[in-house]
């Protein structure tokens, strides 16, 4: 019989006690590894951009992150309030009318607060914002922000919304093909997709969002409240919160990377053509490189739409905004310092 002291028996209970080891690290590990569904209101765009990048350049960590693509604003805000995923990035007017109407949800942050979109018109049908009177708009879904906004610009200009037809296409390539194909006449579309009609000819530029609403807000970040309370899910949020700002500040140093990184995501698009978006993205300060929670933004946001009759109240920017996540990132990372 082995002696409990012998060399061999001593031997053999070390052996033991690691392979217990790894086997409760890899199991701690597995535990630790948390993975989130990501909502996005239509395929794979500059939208995107940030999350691909912080994928590419490990700025997540362990985090495993699904990206879950619906058609349009209000889809995206269905398949959260019902669980099917776990935050989404959904237009501004959108959460505010959710909230409104007794969703709750909540912005937790945002990599782009200010939207890259174009108002663009079919070649050969006019070349100002009157000549949008009686034209067909292709949108995304109704009460999506490609629709609210397209409202809000012609009645700035007086045009009678009332005149507009709206039909849904979904994303923003598609509505671009709605109007090339004449289904449409005209579509609010992200700048991806306007460089590419411009180049081929097909449509003419009447203006951008940024021009005519500079306070306008594009689309937040937004969870349900009872995922706040959840010390798992905060952590997963905290992490994606802090690689979010990283990924947008990297994108601003190395624009071209971040082209390449893309066009990983949408290959029939051409290198040399996404740096030229990235870049101009880029200047037009859309970026959330401090969180993107502005409170003056929300506010702009709301009480234009109230004006605007979109909202029947403007709720207070505490009621939307939920900052710790981007506060905890912030005292890590430090404000943005603009090269």
């Amino acid at each position: 019989m082995t002696s409990n002291s012998s060399p061999r028996f001593r031997a053999a209970a070390i052996a033991f006690a690691c392979c217990l080891s790894a086997a409760l690290n890899l199991n701690a590990t597995a535990a630790s590894a948390i993975k989130i569904k990501f909502g996005f209101p239509g395929p794979p765009t500059t939208f995107s951009l940030p999350l691909y990048v912080a994928e590419k350049k490990g700025f997540l960590g362990d985090l495993e992150v699904e990206e879950v693509n619906v058609t349009g604003d209000s889809n995206a805000m269905r398949a959260l309030i019902s669980g099917n995923v776990d935050i989404a990035f959904i237009g501004m007017v959108n959460v505010l009318a959710s909230i409104q109407a007794g969703a709750n949800v909540r912005a937790i942050n945002t990599w782009q607060p200010i939207g890259d979109y174009s108002l663009v018109l079919a070649k050969g049908k006019g070349s100002s914002i009157a000549d949008l009177a009686g034209k067909t708009f292709a949108t995304s879904g109704p009460g999506a922000l490609p629709d609210q906004m397209v409202r809000l610009i012609l009645k700035k200009y007086n045009v009678d919304d009332s005149t507009a037809n709206f039909v849904q296409v979904g994303g923003h390539a598609a509505r671009l093909q709605a109007v090339i194909g004449g289904r449409a006449d005209a579509a609010l579309i992200n700048t991806v997709t306007t460089l590419r009609g411009v180049q081929d000819g097909k449509v003419t530029v009447l203006t951008k969002l940024s021009k005519e609403f500079p306070g306008l807000g594009y689309s937040w970040s937004v969870v349900r409240t009872d995922e706040l309370s959840d010390p798992q899910r905060s952590a997963a949020l905290q992490i994606l919160t802090e690689a979010s700002i990283r990924a947008v500040r990297y994108i601003i140093a190395n624009p071209d990377e971040a082209a390449e990184i893309m066009h990983e995501h949408v290959p029939e698009l051409d290198v040399e053509f996404l740096k030229a978006v990235v870049r101009d993205i880029s200047s037009e300060h859309l970026w959330g490189v401090d969180g993107g929670l502005d409170p003056k933004v929300e506010e702009f946001t709301a009480d234009l739409n109230v004006k605007l009759g979109n909202l029947t109240t403007a709720p207070d920017p505490k009621s939307v905004l939920d900052q710790r996540f981007v506060e905890v990132a912030l005292k890590k990372l430090g404000p943005y310092e603009q090269k």
